[in-house]
């Protein structure tokens, strides 16, 4: 596994280490699924050995991870699996989302991510990949620029012209250099088009020679935006861009997105069971 550094970008804000770290080593296990030993971890994360120690200790001591005396390795409790369970359930709670990003993974050959905005970046929540694939630098927890990616731009499309103005006018404030900095109208052109196309394609625009395509997943199933990615060599996105936009579009469809009929039973069966409480 490659050394992480910092890809969750904590330098722009104060974060509190310790939490920092214990958040970090859940997504490390989340991306190398498997047991995992202390100088594993500790070489992986760039963190010191002895506080590595001390703090899977305690994440064993909380019932987060399991701890295999034997062959001195760590491996996530189910009680993680169950935290957030409650959130978006048509996403999470029978692993609709999951299922959808293998299918989409295994259909296509490319990396599958989940996004959704933090502040002025778009961070990846969920990534699928092979790990020899060219895609090994997207990393769980990876924030990228929101104007400055293909997740970030379909993020960006959420919102208004107005709002966009607002964050265009404050980064560029703080912009660097020239290089960095936004032109408003090319920017309100693009989301405009991604607006229209429902997607956005986006080529060597973080790292060269690699491209990706994201598609913001249905509105009324989460609490705030999310978008699906996929990731790959930039000629191979421009080759496959139709087929890999139908890809998605099917699996978004098939595993997210309930039949109208249904939903409408969905609904009448809780109506019936909350008259029945009442009664």
């Amino acid at each position: 596994m490659p050394m992480r550094g910092s890809p969750s970008g904590r330098a722009e804000v104060h974060v509190v280490k310790s939490a920092a770290r214990t958040l970090e080593i859940l997504e490390f296990f989340d991306e190398v699924r498997q047991p995992a030993n202390v100088v594993t971890v500790s070489e992986a994360l760039r963190y010191p050995q002895s506080s590595t120690a001390a703090l899977l200790r305690s994440m064993v001591a909380m019932g987060y991870l399991q701890f295999d005396a034997k062959a001195r390795t760590y491996l996530p409790t189910d009680r993680v699996g169950l935290l957030g369970s409650w959130i978006s359930p048509p996403l999470f709670e029978d692993g609709a989302l999951l299922r959808m990003m293998r299918a989409i993974h295994r259909r296509t050959g490319q990396l599958a991510l989940i996004a959704a905005r933090n502040g002025d970046f778009a961070q990846y929540i969920h990534v699928m990949k092979q790990p020899d694939a060219v895609s090994c630098h997207i990393q769980i927890g990876m924030k990228r620029p929101i104007a400055f990616s293909g997740a970030g731009l379909v993020l960006l499309a959420t919102t208004s012209d107005g709002e966009v103005k607002s964050l265009v006018h404050r980064l560029n404030a703080y912009a660097s250099s020239d290089a960095v900095r936004i032109h408003l109208p090319e920017l309100l052109a693009e989301l405009a088009q991604i607006r229209r196309r429902g997607y956005c394609v986006s080529r060597s625009r973080v790292v060269d020679n690699f491209g990706s395509i994201a598609i913001r997943l249905p509105a009324e199933l989460t609490s705030r935006p999310l978008v699906v990615g996929l990731g790959g060599c930039t000629n191979v996105i421009e080759e496959r861009e139709s087929e890999l936009v139908a890809i998605m579009r099917e699996e978004i469809a098939c595993h997210l997105v309930r039949p109208r009929g249904e939903s409408a039973s969905l609904a009448s069966s809780s109506a019936g069971r909350l008259q029945t409480s009442a009664a």
